[in-house]
Order: C-alpha cells, then structure tokens, then sequence
C-alpha cells in the first residue's frame, strides 16, 4: 500500500512540474486544414458553421452522408449542396449521381484542392498553382498577397487582398465551342500580383479560382482555394466578403453542406479519435509514448505480487505409532483375557458377516459345532474344543501369553495344541 502511495505521488509530482514548466507558453495554433465543423483551429470550420445556421435564410443542413445517400434519402430534392475538402475524389456512382443531381436543377458548390480526374476531363479544366508555397510560413502571412475579385458585372470593382498562401491554386481550362456559352468565370486572381507568372505561363492575364458551369437546369460550381473557407477566412475582415460572395450562388433554396469526402470524415462522428490524433505530430507522439509506457507498466507489473506460498508437508501416517502404543498398553496391564475377549468380538461380527452364524447369541450345542464346522471346513471336535475354551473365559480368567496366543491362532483359522 505505502509503495502505491509513494507511486501516486510521484505522478503528482510530475504532473505539477510539467503544468509549471509551460504556463508561460503561448497558445500554439495547428495549421492543418481539416475543414471540419469541430475544428476551432485556424483551418477548421466551426465558425463558417455557425454563421450559416444563423444566417442562411432557407435554413442550413450539416451531414457525413455521401451523395448517393443523400439521393436515396432524398435529401437534396429542392436543396443546395455544399462540400468543402481537399481532395475530391468521389467514387463513379456519386459522381454520376451529383452530375444526374445538377441536372435536374440543382445547384452545387465544390470547394477543393483538386478533383478527380473524370470530373476535369468531362469539364476541360484542371487545378494548376502560381505560387509555390509553403503554409510552414504561417506565421508570415500577410508578406504575399494576391488580389482575388469577381467577375460579375455588380461587383467586378470590388478586390480581395488574400494571403498568396492560401490563395495559390487557379484554373486553366481549354475551352471547346460546346464549353463556350456553358462555362462561366465567377471569380478571378490577377496575375499581376504573381511575379513569376508571366515568365511560368504566357497565356493569359485572368487566372481563374472559381467557376460555374452551367448543366441542364442547374449549375456546377468549383473553387480551388478551400483555406479560404475557414475560420482563418471567415474571422479576417478585409476579405471574409469574398466567401459570402461565393455562397450568394446558393442563397436561393435551402443549403445541404456534406463532409464525407473530407480525409478523415468519410465516417463521420462515428469515426475513431485516433485518425485525429495521429494526423498531428506532437500528439502522435505523445500517443506513441503513452503507448509504449503503458506496454512497459503491463509487463513489469504483470508478475502476480503475493508473498511466497509455504510448501506444507502431508500429514504423517500414526496408525503404526497408535497400534504400538496400544499394544504397549496392554503389555504394560497384562490383561490377556481382556485381549482374548475383545479379539473374540471382532471374530464373532467377522464370522457372521461371512456365514451368517452368530456365535454370540446363539446356543453352542452339538447342531452349533456341526453347522460351524461345515461352514467354516473345520472339524467338529476342534470345533467344539475351541468354544469350551472360549466360553469359560471371562475378564478375572487368569490367561497366560502361549494361551492367549493360541486361542487367537485358532481364531483366525489355526488348530488348538
């Protein structure tokens, strides 16, 4: 008990050293884009969350369902839908079924680093970037920039002044006659902001970051810079409006926002922690040791703690010791009529076990001697001798030890001298 005592405390201990040690260190920010409603980071989406259930006036919708699920369930008839990821890479049924979707009047917002590759090819674009960088620089953010604006004849003036960090990907399409009057330009990056650009790609001056492609009665829309869209885009001032802008294609019906093909979300909330907790370094590593320090505690500890058992030894046999000491006795009172009698009780109860005489209660005539003498393969007059003998006997008869030796020798089958 003292040694648990002693082992608790030292945890204590350590615990309060450790909370000591970093009271003072600033709040350190994780900069991985998880776009998660959960997630209050600077890339999650907890806040756009927020501010869509309070302000979307056809009312918002948060799911883990796939598009084939919302199909069945039929979810999206008269909604819009929304997915913000990294990579969306739906399987061929989900893609059919948000182009069927899209189609018949729907209209979808995706918001994404890159896309499958059947979705580019069947719509002539691809994701291409003009700053090569890395969001290791977090903390420098505001050191590049670049000017997003729409293109929209109401808001064409209007500017963005976003951080090249998370605003580095654009569109290059390749248009065809049909594309022509079915592929549209919502949003633009000024390549004058790029200083490389012109010498990277000599193309064109526009670089596209989002546009809506125009199918059936509905309309796709694709934007490739998702950073944008989270709690680090929605809480800055200076460009939030660039994302209300882009969800203002949406506000006419009720908004369905899907993050099953988030990395890590294609489960849900039903989706293990651990995912969570590996996809960070310094708490994979704090996981890997508690891990591993809980493999050492089970093996050290595993040995049953008990004080040693005692070997106890049988119990020794006495019968011997008990029949020497009372035949000790019995020496010692030299009493050997009361032997003779009591060694003649047992042979009586023996005798009447195995042939059925009883030699105590019945008369010892002449029918007696005969009848135990034919049972017992004895003749009739040893027979006859040895009760006369014994019948005279009583606990005052003076017996000596050749008598007494004698008469339980012819008890146990021998003949009288």
């Amino acid at each position: 008990m003292k040694k648990k005592i002693i082992y608790i405390v030292c945890l204590l201990v350590l615990f309060l050293l450790l909370y000591w040690s970093n009271r003072n260190v600033p709040v350190q920010y994780v900069w991985m884009p998880t776009y998660s409603i959960d997630d209050k980071q600077p890339f999650g989406a907890s806040v756009l969350d927020e501010l869509l259930k309070a302000s979307w006036k056809k009312g918002y919708t948060h799911t883990y369902q796939s598009i084939s699920d919302l199909s069945e369930t039929n979810l999206l008839v008269e909604s819009n839908l929304l997915i913000i990821t990294e990579k969306f890479f739906p399987s061929d049924d989900d893609l059919n079924k948000l182009l069927d979707f899209v189609e018949r009047g729907g209209n979808t917002l995706i918001i994404s680093n890159s896309f499958t590759q059947e979705l580019t090819n069947s719509l002539h674009c691809y994701v291409a970037y003009n700053v090569i960088s890395d969001f290791s620089e977090n903390l420098n953010l505001e050191k590049k920039m670049n000017t997003l604006r729409f293109c929209g004849p109401d808001n064409h003036t209007q500017s963005y002044r976003i951080p090249a960090s998370i605003s580095s990907k654009y569109f290059d399409t390749y248009k065809t006659k049909e594309d022509k009057d079915s592929v549209y330009i919502v949003a633009e990056c000024d390549s004058a902001t790029v200083a490389n650009y012109q010498t990277w790609r000599n193309k064109t001056k526009d670089m596209p970051v989002t546009l809506r492609f125009q199918k059936g009665k509905g309309n796709l829309l694709l934007s490739c810079n998702p950073q944008i869209f989270t709690n680090y885009g929605i809480l800055n001032d200076s460009y939030n409006q660039f994302i209300w802008n882009t969800f203002a294609y949406l506000q006419d019906k009720p908004l369905i926002r899907t993050e099953y093909y988030q990395v890590g979300s294609q489960y849900g909330k039903n989706q293990s922690p651990f995912r969570y907790l590996i996809s960070i370094r310094p708490l994979r590593w704090a996981l890997y040791i508690t891990l591993i320090t809980v493999c050492i505690f089970m093996i050290f500890t595993a040995k049953r703690k008990q004080k040693p058992i005692p070997v106890v030894k049988p119990p020794a046999n006495k019968m011997l010791d008990f029949v020497r000491s009372i035949a000790a006795l019995y020496i010692r009172k030299n009493n050997n009529a009361d032997v003779v009698l009591k060694k003649y009780t047992y042979w009586a109860d023996n005798i009447k076990r195995n042939y059925g005489i009883d030699i105590i209660n019945e008369k010892h005539d002449a029918d007696f001697f005969e009848r135990f003498a034919a049972k017992t393969g004895q003749t009739t007059d040893n027979v006859r001798s040895l009760f006369r003998y014994l019948d005279g006997i009583d606990k005052d008869t003076n017996v000596s030890d050749s008598q007494m030796i004698e008469l339980v020798a012819s008890m146990i089958g021998g003949s009288t001298k």
